[in-house]
C-alpha cells in the first residue's frame, strides 16, 4: 500500500527503546523533521537496532500530516498491545514490540522529553556533581565491611581454598 508523505509535523516526533524488565527508557532518538523513519537491524536505517530477533528492515513510521502509521516490514512481525499487526495509526505513547519476544519501543510525538527520558547529552553540567562519588564515605563503608566477623570468615575460606588448590597441584 502506497503512503503519501506530507509535511514533517510540527514538533517531531520521538522514538524511545524500552528496558524490557522495567520500561523505562534506555535510548533515544529524535527527529525534527523526518516524513519517514525506519528501523531494522541493517546499517543505513534510521535507528539500527542490533538484536536476532528485528529484521534488517522491520517496521517503517510513516508521516501523512500531522498522522503516523507504523507499517511492518518484518518477518517476525510487530505487536501492539500483544497483537500483530500489518499497519497501525500511531498516536503518541503507543508502545510496540518488534516481534514476539524482540525489543520494545516507545512513538512520543510533539512534546518535550521529561527528565525520566533524558540522555547523557541533556544532562545539566551542574547536575553532575551529584554523580561524584563520595570517596570519604566509600572509604568508612569498606572499612565497616572489611573489618566485619563474616569478611574475616570469608577470608579465611578463600585462604584454605587457595592453599589446598595449590597442594593439587
Amino acid at each position: 500500500m502506497a503512503h503519501e508523505h506530507g509535511a514533517p509535523p510540527i514538533g517531531g516526533v520521538s522514538v524511545l527503546l524500552l528496558d524490557s524488565a522495567q520500561g523505562k527508557p534506555i535510548q533515544t532518538w529524535r527527529f525534527s523533521d523526518a516524513t519517514e523513519i525506519t528501523i531494522g537491524r541493517e546499517d543505513g536505517r534510521d535507528i539500527v537496532i542490533s538484536d536476532p530477533h528485528v529484521s534488517r528492515h522491520h517496521v517503517t513510521l510513516v508521516a501523512s500530516g500531522s498522522d503516523w502509521m507504523l507499517i511492518s516490514c518484518g518477518r517476525h512481525g510487530t505487536l501492539i498491545d500483544n497483537r500483530i499487526v500489518a499497519e497501525a495509526p500511531l498516536r503518541s505513547g503507543v508502545v510496540f514490540r518488534l516481534g514476539p519476544t524482540g525489543p520494545t519501543l516507545r512513538f512520543d510525538q510533539g512534546k518535550a522529553l521529561t527528565s525520566t527520558t533524558a540522555t547523557m547529552d541533556q544532562i545539566d553540567p551542574d547536575a553532575i556533581a551529584m554523580l561524584e562519588l563520595d570517596q570519604e564515605r566509600s572509604r568508612r563503608e569498606a572499612d565497616k565491611i572489611a573489618g566485619g566477623a563474616l569478611f574475616d570468615e570469608l577470608l579465611q575460606t578463600s585462604q584454605r581454598m587457595r592453599a589446598a588448590r595449590k597442594d593439587k597441584k
